[in-house]
């Protein structure tokens, strides 16, 4: 997308203009792309997903983040996400249920948990398009989530599994057009690599156990504001 943008934008014109006639109107569909991107502070709103290649990651994942210029193409960001997901111990990347089979429980369950995230970016400056802005980055991020049941008790549980998190950083990148010079949209694709931890009780003991976590933050439509 980063290689692609360039050439498609620079077919784009730089003004609007309409006349009209007797015959009808008429216009060029020009666009006047403005000639600097506001510095300084940056929100963001990343969605809608990320999946686990290796080792299980709640689906659904909405996040905020705010960013601070340090000086030119250098920033620093911070962000707090909302993690959601819903299956059986399948999806969860489980063996079995974890839980005896005369119970009748393994059905599908709820995942609601949190995530929390900081690092550095480095947004380029193209001189002859400040309005596009390629961009990488490197981040170190915290995630917790909690299985079924969400509320109530351990006679509500789907699986054995009670609750998990990781910690991970997350090489990434990503791009934006601000069409004005406040507002941007884009792309973002984060690559989250580190360890999980999960807590599982299946007969009312505690038994916790690691694995690897190789995923996908995949945001195929990024919205920013600057100010």
């Amino acid at each position: 997308m980063g290689w692609a943008a360039p050439n498609v934008a620079s077919a784009a014109p730089n003004k609007v203009s309409f006349t009209a006639d007797k015959d009808g109107v008429s216009g060029e569909g020009n666009y006047n792309w403005p000639e600097v991107v506001v510095g300084g502070n940056g929100l963001t709103l990343h969605t809608p997903l990320q999946i686990g290649a290796a080792g299980y990651l709640p689906r659904a994942r909405f996040a905020l983040q705010y960013a601070r210029q340090i000086r030119r193409s250098h920033w620093a960001h911070f962000g707090i996400g909302f993690l959601a997901d819903r299956g059986s111990f399948d999806n969860f990347r489980m063996d079995d249920c974890g839980l005896p089979d005369e119970t009748g429980r393994c059905g599908r369950g709820s995942v609601i948990g949190y995530d929390i995230y900081g690092g550095y970016a480095y947004k380029f400056f193209l001189q002859k398009r400040p309005w596009l802005v390629p961009i990488v980055r490197g981040s170190l991020g915290f995630s917790w989530w909690k299985h079924a049941p969400v509320g109530g008790d351990a006679a509500d549980r789907e699986q054995g599994r009670t609750k998990s998190w990781t910690l991970n950083v997350r090489p990434g990148g990503g791009i934006r057009i601000f069409p004005k010079s406040n507002l941007g949209v884009g792309s973002d694709l984060n690559i989250p690599i580190g360890f999980l931890v999960h807590t599982d009780e299946p007969d009312g003991g505690t038994d916790r156990s690691g694995g690897f976590l190789f995923g996908f933050e995949i945001m195929p439509l990024v919205g920013e504001f600057r100010f």
